[in-house]
């Protein structure tokens, strides 16, 4: 390989490194990992920490667009074609669901919050396999389809999917306030406070980080 194309390689890969690097599922999970862990029952109010639980539903859970799994939080994308790297949809919805570790647990509210998943479902399309109903679906909410001709026709898409499902341990760091935890027994033991629960939502300074990638969920 001839130097100058050697000093190109070397350019692309520092600045597709410096891209994932800065990117902002990067700087969540980079956050979370840094933050300190708290025992759910333990995190006092209105303290940044990170708490990990696994995730409960507290109302009908939504159904993934591409997978039609149960879930609290999804994530679907559709990029123009495999070899595309441009997203061109992408679409999230949340509710509001709780997270349990041994020691309680916490009503976490998702809206504004920021949150990278792992995507564990991708599919491709084309003339071996047409989008079906779901996918074809998604990108009609968007505008776009595989039918027909123009410039909002995708011949090849292909769709991702990133969910939190019921179970799934997930981290969040946040802060937030503590309330009675009107679900639980009361303490048995004399003069002992109440149960209580830790209620997450996200604030101008403190917007909720929350993540299923396995380095922010150790529970260490």
């Amino acid at each position: 390989m001839d130097p100058g194309a050697t000093i190109a390689v070397v350019l692309f890969a520092g600045i597709a490194g410096a891209r994932y690097y800065w990117s902002e599922a990067q700087r969540i999970t980079r956050s979370l990992r840094a933050a300190k862990r708290w025992p759910i029952a333990e995190l006092p109010e209105n303290t940044l920490g990170r708490v990990i639980g696994l995730a409960r539903a507290i109302q009908d859970p939504l159904i993934a667009p591409l997978t039609g799994r149960a879930c609290v939080y999804y994530i679907a994308t559709v990029k123009k074609d495999s070899d595309d790297q441009d997203v061109v949809v992408t679409e999230h919805k949340g509710v509001p669901f709780s997270i349990e570790d041994p020691t309680g647990r916490a009503i976490v509210d998702p809206t504004d919050a920021r949150i990278t998943l792992v995507f564990d479902h991708t599919q491709r399309t084309g003339s071996h396999r047409p989008p079906n109903q779901d996918e074809e679906t998604l990108l009609l909410r968007h505008g776009y389809t595989s039918k027909g001709k123009g410039k909002r026709q995708l011949s090849a898409p292909e769709f991702s999917e990133a969910v939190i499902e019921i179970g799934d341990q997930i981290a969040v760091l946040g802060s937030g306030i503590r309330e009675p935890d009107l679900d639980r027994a009361p303490a048995s033991a004399y003069r002992e406070g109440p149960p209580t629960l830790l209620r997450l939502t996200s604030s101008a300074r403190y917007p909720l980080l929350i993540s299923d990638e396995p380095s922010t969920t150790k529970r260490t």
